[in-house]
């Protein structure tokens, strides 16, 4: 049986990037005014995405006006995935009316900071934790 700590707590990494569809640069501290902050690592040709797109647009639909801030990045290799592309990714956003700005970590640096290793993969933050952000 996998064993839980009701005690790890975690501050939500830095980050600074650039969001396809309108080319505006976001960083963590554009989000710092929200009470919570949801950080979904995603991309275009994940099955378990695709399969989440419009509940994941529904879901942050419903929350944002309630004060969680939501922001959805893709690292995936553009060479070994080209549909995971700043271009697709602005087609994606489009399609799906995504309420959320989908960013372009091309480095991984930001997946990694995060530990994100697949896709989905999905980081909550609680403003106002003692140790927390």
């Amino acid at each position: 049986m996998a064993e839980f700590s009701k005690d790890v707590i975690t501050v939500a990494p830095d980050f600074q990037l650039v969001e396809p569809l309108t080319g505006k640069t976001w960083q963590l501290k554009d989000f710092e005014t929200y009470p919570a902050l949801l950080v979904m690592f995603i991309c275009n040709h994940c099955p378990y995405v695709i399969h989440l797109k419009e509940d994941i647009a529904k879901l942050a639909g419903n929350y944002i006006p309630k004060g969680l801030a939501v922001v959805a990045i893709s690292s995936n290799s553009v060479t070994s995935h080209p549909e995971d592309g700043p271009a697709f990714m602005a087609e994606e956003a489009r399609a799906f009316g995504y309420p959320f700005p989908y960013l372009y970590d091309e480095t991984q640096e930001v997946a990694k900071a995060y530990g994100a290793v697949c896709t989905p993969d999905f980081y909550l933050y609680r403003k106002g934790h003692p140790r927390g952000n």
